[in-house]
């Protein structure tokens, strides 16, 4: 009975390494934030204070977004780190969505993103980094924190990591501010946007409510992988809703991200609880 013993704990302690958090790619993830990080601190970050000299070149909807969310008199902040809790995410289309931890890291000075994705699939523990640094996109996926499922990079990564990053400045308006963004006022309810960084550039539109609180964000200039059998540009949305107080800000409580598919909108990522804190000094 001894080699039964022997697997008996082999398994006790597969079961706990993959209970455990970490792993390789979670060590990846937070060398990344690092190196954004320490670029922002060797850039030396701002010590200015949203006021209306300062936004006064905004668009009138974006100014009314920045005062709604209380963030006028308060500084600029460089970065922010958010939680999503209560999170679904659907891998694919058709798939039932399962319960993920998500949070990421954005920067204001230069559009890194970091996000990291924590969940389970058949009780085996999966993971997913999502990230842009220096202008160099890519999506790296783990299996039981030792087999990679995926990865993918390219100019198709780039641009649609950097546009990404442009529709988290919902939570970051110092974002707004950056050289390397520009706006144009639509309508009444419509802003757009173009971020351009490191030759790559993509364009989305921020709908308003009658309030002046951002309520979606659009864009046509983001690759969705086909299984991978390659990538096309997809029409893709975000809505935010239910604003709340938290922290001293009035700020989105709930967030859907969909794709706009043929044969109907796909909402594969849904978090009802959003936790943000401004200008961090480390990720633990």
């Amino acid at each position: 009975m001894l080699w039964m013993t022997i697997v008996l704990i082999a398994l006790a302690i597969i079961g706990m390494y993959l209970a455990l958090p970490g792993g390789r790619l979670w060590k990846q993830y937070l060398t990344d934030v690092k190196r954004s990080l320490a670029e922002t601190n060797r850039q030396g970050s701002t010590q200015d204070i949203f006021t209306e000299e300062h936004v006064a070149k905004l668009p009138a909807l974006l100014r009314q977004h920045i005062t709604n969310g209380g963030y006028m008199g308060k500084p600029f902040m460089n970065n922010m780190l958010i939680y999503f809790h209560n999170t679904k995410f659907r891998m694919s289309a058709g798939k039932r969505p399962i319960k993920i931890k998500f949070m990421q890291v954005n920067f204001a000075d230069r559009p890194d993103r970091h996000a990291f994705l924590t969940g389970r699939i058949g009780g085996i523990p999966v993971q997913a980094k999502d990230s842009v640094l220096d202008g160099f996109g890519s999506l790296t996926g783990m299996l039981a924190k030792q087999f990679q499922l995926f990865r993918s990079t390219g100019a198709e990564m780039d641009q649609g990591q950097l546009i990404t990053a442009l529709a988290d400045a919902v939570y970051m308006p110092s974002l707004f501010l950056q050289e390397y963004v520009s706006w144009t006022a639509i309508d009444s309810y419509t802003v757009e946007g173009e971020i351009s960084w490191k030759g790559v550039n993509a364009k989305g539109r921020f709908t308003f409510d009658n309030k002046g609180n951002i309520t979606r964000f659009d864009t046509n200039d983001r690759y969705m992988d086909d299984n991978g059998k390659g990538s096309s540009l997809v029409p893709w949305y975000v809505t935010y809703s239910d604003y709340k107080e938290q922290n001293g800000f009035f700020q989105p409580g709930r967030v859907r991200v969909t794709w706009k598919l043929p044969d109907g909108d796909d909402t594969y990522f849904m978090s009802d609880h959003i936790e943000v804190h401004y200008s961090i000094q480390e990720v633990e």
